[in-house]
């Protein structure tokens, strides 16, 4: 599988009012630039919501970055979903959702209510 499939656009508000709750949370730091974030990739498989950032569309997408934030949290069908942000002092690079259960094969954005951290 191919690490990412390149696509250019801005944060949904579903991504924005996720990536604002995480960052109010564990990096206050980033709030301000939120807004300047461009989505320049998703996830190679084509089918889950990973995505990458960059500062614009012409940036490189950076791998293996460090795990930044970590939360677990329920999909609508009330499935374990795992949410990571990657990145670096500066900036994140990636946001990461996965299945924990296995349960489901259609990985949906987790309802903010239902995040918490994963210890």
């Amino acid at each position: 599988m191919t690490y990412n499939i390149s696509e250019n656009r801005n944060l949904s508000d579903v991504e924005f009012n996720l990536l604002k709750y995480l960052f109010k949370k564990e990096k206050p730091e980033w709030i301000n630039i939120i807004n300047n974030l461009k989505v320049i990739g998703k996830c190679g498989c084509g089918e889950c919501p990973t995505i990458m950032f960059g500062e614009n569309y012409d940036s490189k997408i950076l791998k293996n970055q460090k795990l930044l934030i970590d939360y677990v949290g329920k999909n609508k069908e009330n499935n374990l979903i795992g949410i990571i942000i990657f990145g670096n002092k500066k900036t994140p690079t990636e946001l990461e959702f996965y299945s924990i259960d296995s349960l489901t094969k259609e990985i949906k954005l987790s309802e903010i209510h239902s995040l918490e951290k994963n210890i």
